[in-house]
């Protein structure tokens, strides 16, 4: 049999096994401060430690550990030059289990100032309640709410075992040209070698903040009649310390463009280096080059990608509520919301990061689940044929029941993405990066088409400039994320149905359903990636929401 031409094996099968202490403890007294006036008071503490590995294979990346002179030299071509700096530049590793991996790794960790643990925690979590109801009139027909609450958030162990994919716990040897029986030849060394090129990290804010909420609401409440509610209300939000990724290597605003670089095996260390700018004003990068990876900030590194408590957002909405009672099972309930809800971290953890992480109030804008109105309706209705019939005609054509869902919502927000289409010279590092925006000439809401061809006005996103082009502004593109309005979704959902009893324990319900009953058509998702490669496809429909389904069905009772 012939030879492999390249063997690849890593070292360890790694398998996290991770450890955290959760504490929580919850206290709360209700007081009656008059016969129509009721006080909740209530308190909540949290303490949710940082994890930590049983194997102790975990690394983060402690950006104020991180020294110039420590750096590796990396060359124009983007490539570390082997022997220089430390490639664990700013790594700490869990005290437990200190490696430095093999010789060619050229990596020299600190052991973490937080021992088993490579972040630390907040340990004064304390989240307060406060409730009210009142009865104005003393009448038991009308009440008065308020309340507020503070709600910590538990973020998940994932991004913690992500660490374990740092430097330099895990190793590879390649072998070329061998085979599978005996890879590596009898007193042969083990191939591992370091890559050349600048790793991709990720880390967790190692003075990492708890995430918390704080939720608000005031709504009246009155009965109108025996069988008539209503209520309305505002209820609002506020979201501090949310975690979300941010890249840390990116270039400020301006700093390729004002800076020189060497290039190929040359590196700007080298003494009489030859060197060309960085970047060309006027022009735009429509791929990041390595040579970006000589200037970074954390030289050494190509994606920092870091798990930070940094980010905000708010919410704001009047709801409104009436529901009226019918004879019988039926009823009708109406339901309306107006809100906005607003963050500079869209969606949470996974979300892509920042277009400039030196200006995160640019990040600002509808949040993903951002709809401006919501209208609901839902209804159950006893049909009053043959209700007073008896015997097969009562069985058979009496005690019909027809309900409904009845619902429309406004569009949620779409964002206009440019791929790694870069004009102010950031350096998008495709590990987390989406990509940037581009610059916003007009509402592209405004006299939008709204067709599956073209739902916004995509006029008003400027286009990517092929590679090479002159005379382009070197500015962020300043399209907000969000900045699409999406489609609405409007639907009604039907059910027909009856139960026929056979004596006083059995029964057969028959039940005829209708989703989507008048088959309307919901647009869904849009294309919205503004790169050459996709002008044709820019701003149309891209995928629908489910035609009217009907379905059919029996259940036996006894």
């Amino acid at each position: 049999m012939g030879k492999n031409v390249t063997f690849t094996q890593s070292k360890l099968d790694l398998t996290v096994d991770m450890r955290q202490k959760s504490i929580e403890w919850f206290a709360q007294d209700e007081w009656r401060v008059r016969s129509n006036l009721t006080l909740s008071l209530g308190v909540r503490y949290s303490y949710f430690g940082a994890p930590y590995d049983r194997n102790g294979v975990l690394a983060n990346f402690d950006p104020s550990l991180w020294r110039a002179s420590d750096a590796p030299i990396v060359t124009g071509a983007g490539n570390r030059r082997a022997g220089t700096g430390n490639n664990c530049n700013g790594m700490i590793v869990n005290a437990q289990n200190v490696q430095t991996g093999p010789a060619a790794f050229n990596c020299r960790p600190t052991p973490s100032p937080f021992g088993k643990y490579i972040y630390d925690a907040q340990n004064h979590d304390f989240a307060p309640r406060i409730g009210i109801a009142w009865d104005p009139f003393h009448k038991g027909t009308t009440s008065v709410r308020l309340g507020y609450g503070w709600y910590h958030e538990q973020v998940s162990l994932s991004a913690a075992e992500l660490l374990a994919l740092n430097p330099p716990f895990q190793e590879t040897a390649t072998q070329l040209i061998t085979s599978m029986d005996q890879p590596i030849p009898p007193g042969a060394a083990v191939p591992v070698v370091a890559s050349a090129t600048p790793a991709n990290i990720r880390a967790i804010q190692t003075d990492f903040l708890t995430p918390y909420m704080q939720h608000w609401s005031f709504d009246i409440q009155h009965q109108l009649g025996s069988k008539t509610i209503f209520t309305v209300g505002y209820y609002g939000s506020k979201g501090t310390h949310l975690n979300g990724n941010t890249e840390y290597n990116d270039l400020p605003l301006g700093f390729a463009l004002n800076s020189q670089c060497a290039s190929g095996t040359a590196a700007l260390q080298d003494p009489g280096v030859v060197t060309t700018p960085c970047m060309v004003a006027g022009t735009a990068l429509t791929a990041t080059p390595a040579n970006f990876d000589q200037i970074r900030p954390f030289r050494g590194y190509r994606s920092i990608n870091v798990l930070e408590t940094r980010y905000n957002s708010n919410y704001h909405s009047m709801q409104a509520y009436l529901q009226h009672r019918f004879s019988g099972a039926s009823q009708l309930n109406f339901a309306y919301t107006w809100s906005k809800n607003l963050t500079d971290n869209q969606t949470s953890s996974v979300n892509a990061a920042p277009q400039d992480v030196n200006n995160i109030r640019a990040e600002y804008g509808r949040a993903i689940l951002d709809r401006r109105h919501v209208v609901s309706a839902n209804w159950v209705y006893e049909l009053p044929f043959f209700a007073k019939s008896t015997g097969f005609t009562q069985g058979v054509l009496g005690g019909w029941q027809v309900s409904g869902i009845g619902s429309y919502y406004t569009g949620l927000p779409f964002t206009v993405a440019s791929a790694t289409y870069d004009t102010a010279g950031i350096g998008f590092i495709p590990a987390i990066v989406a990509g940037g925006r581009p610059r916003l000439l007009c509402d592209p809401n405004e006299n939008a088409p709204h067709t599956v061809d073209q739902w916004f006005n995509g006029a008003c996103f400027a286009k990517q400039t092929p590679a090479g082009a002159t005379g382009v502004p070197n500015v962020p593109g300043d399209a907000s994320r969000g900045s699409v309005n999406g489609p609405p979704t409007a639907r009604v959902d039907f059910t027909l149905s009856k139960y026929f009893r056979f004596g006083e324990s059995t029964s057969l319900q028959f039940r005829a359903e209708a989703f989507n009953v008048f088959n309307h058509t919901n647009f869904r998702n849009l294309s919205t990636s503004r790169a050459i490669t996709n002008e044709a496809l820019f701003g149309s429909v891209t995928s629908f929401r489910d035609p009217r389904v009907m379905q059919f069905g029996l259940k036996f009772q006894f």
